[in-house]
């Protein structure tokens, strides 16, 4: 299953969190919770799949807005704690555990000015 998942999520009419590592440590509990609630909520609406049984293999691939330099894991470890989180919500994940989630991959998908993003993969073991 691929799903393509924002960077980035507003939590009220005009104010966004950036989902990336430095936003969470520094961002208020509310906004936090306020932002994951949104996001968990618009994921499961577009989701339908089975729930997985098996383990399974996440792989988040990244495509940046930009060519300004990157630490891929800085935005990715926030979107895949919003994202499993969401997952194990919708019931598609058991669990979020390492029970259920074997291994978790990291990729550089490259620039896409147009439709900066980060795509899911996820893969039965």
């Amino acid at each position: 299953m691929k799903i393509d998942l924002p960077l980035e999520v507003y939590y009220s009419k005009n104010k966004k969190f950036i989902l990336n590592l430095n936003n969470y440590r520094n961002a208020h509990y509310r906004i936090l919770s306020s932002a994951k609630k949104i996001y968990a909520e618009n994921l499961v609406d577009r989701i339908s799949h089975p729930k997985y049984e098996e383990p399974v293999v996440l792989t988040y691939t990244y495509y940046a807005k930009s060519k300004r330099r990157l630490d891929v894991s800085n935005p990715c470890s926030i979107i895949d704690k919003f994202t499993c989180d969401a997952l194990v919500k919708a019931e598609i994940l058991e669990d979020d555990s390492s029970k259920q989630i074997k291994e978790i991959y990291y990729v550089y998908g490259g620039v896409d000015k147009e439709f900066p993003r980060c795509r899911l993969t996820i893969k039965e073991v």
